[in-house]
């Protein structure tokens, strides 16, 4: 959440000095990478049972999209509310996939080896987001 706010920041405050393509490009990954790790930590928060919660990952990637896309023109909008929204719904896909495998007829032998799974994959992720802001941050320096 940190990186996120961090980055939003960034453009807000030198987004006068880029391009509009280079800051849709920068939108995109952004958008897209922080509703997709957003919306997986939703969705192993959040209880399964109630289908309420199941449109709440989504409407926090397009949100993330839309505000990073509203920092520039109408169309990087739509590009940045796509990008989240998509990003949300992998997101939650992979959640419940990490939850319970038998969804794509994965065969997991026991409780501790989807534990072990989740823990690492979310890990992953969460390295696979610092990285990528730390592009997008390094992307500004230049």
């Amino acid at each position: 959440m940190i990186d996120v706010t961090t980055i939003y920041r960034l453009f807000k405050k030198k987004q006068l000095l880029f391009d509009d393509r280079f800051t849709k490009t920068m939108c995109m990954a952004i958008a897209m990478i922080s509703s997709f790790t957003f919306a997986l930590y939703l969705e192993l928060v959040l209880p399964p049972n109630q289908t309420l919660f199941h449109l709440l990952p989504i409407l926090v990637g397009s949100g993330i999209g839309y505000r990073f896309g509203a920092i520039i023109k109408a169309p990087a909008t739509l590009n940045g509310m796509y990008n989240g929204t998509w990003g949300g719904v992998m997101g939650m896909m992979f959640g419940a996939v990490l939850q319970n495998p038998a969804l794509c007829n994965i065969p997991i032998e026991s409780q501790a080896m989807i534990t072990t799974n989740i823990y690492s994959l979310t890990a992953f992720i969460a390295c696979l987001h610092a990285v990528i802001c730390h592009f997008i941050r390094y992307s500004f320096r230049a």
